[in-house]
């Protein structure tokens, strides 16, 4: 029987965070997902200190994430892949940001004064009610913009 798509779908967060001890505890067994380790072993192959290994092991064994067996964690076999996955995309969304400039560098200059108000008395609040002035100095506006950067290339705008 075909299974109800929504309990095939999971909105919930992945319940690591990257740049914490769970996600370089969860990095480390998935990428050494044939063997079992204890915390000491984790912390000896990672940057996790000894005092933290034990908590950071048990929080990953309370959020599911991996097993234990014997004072050894380790990530199922079968559920390895979609772990892996799952650690990728955090990685790739982590990259993303940082390679993302701190400062309005692609923003053209005097951006700001372009803006909407957000005050409902300054402007029309919706389409509806703007008459037909605004509309058509604004059109007008637009129409003068083009003509002023036709021509121009991408490093002249």
């Amino acid at each position: 029987m075909p299974d109800p798509v929504d309990e095939l779908t999971n909105d919930e967060p992945f319940p690591v965070k990257p740049d914490t001890n769970e996600y370089e505890a969860l990095r480390f067994l998935v990428a050494n997902r044939k063997y079992g380790f204890t915390p000491l072993e984790v912390a000896d192959h990672t940057n996790i200190s000894k005092s933290s290994a034990s908590k950071t092991m048990a929080r990953l064994f309370e959020k599911d994430l991996v097993r234990r067996s014997n004072g050894a964690y380790y990530v199922e076999p079968e559920r390895s892949e979609v772990l892996r996955q799952r650690l990728e995309s955090l990685d790739a969304a982590v990259r993303l940001f940082d390679s993302t400039p701190d400062d309005d560098a692609y923003a053209k200059e005097g951006w700001e004064e372009e803006l909407s108000s957000i005050n409902p008395d300054d402007e029309p609040a919706t389409a509806e009610t703007r008459d037909s002035t605004t509309v058509d100095a604004e059109a007008e506006r637009l129409i003068m913009d083009l003509e002023d950067n036709q021509g121009k290339t991408g490093d002249d705008l």
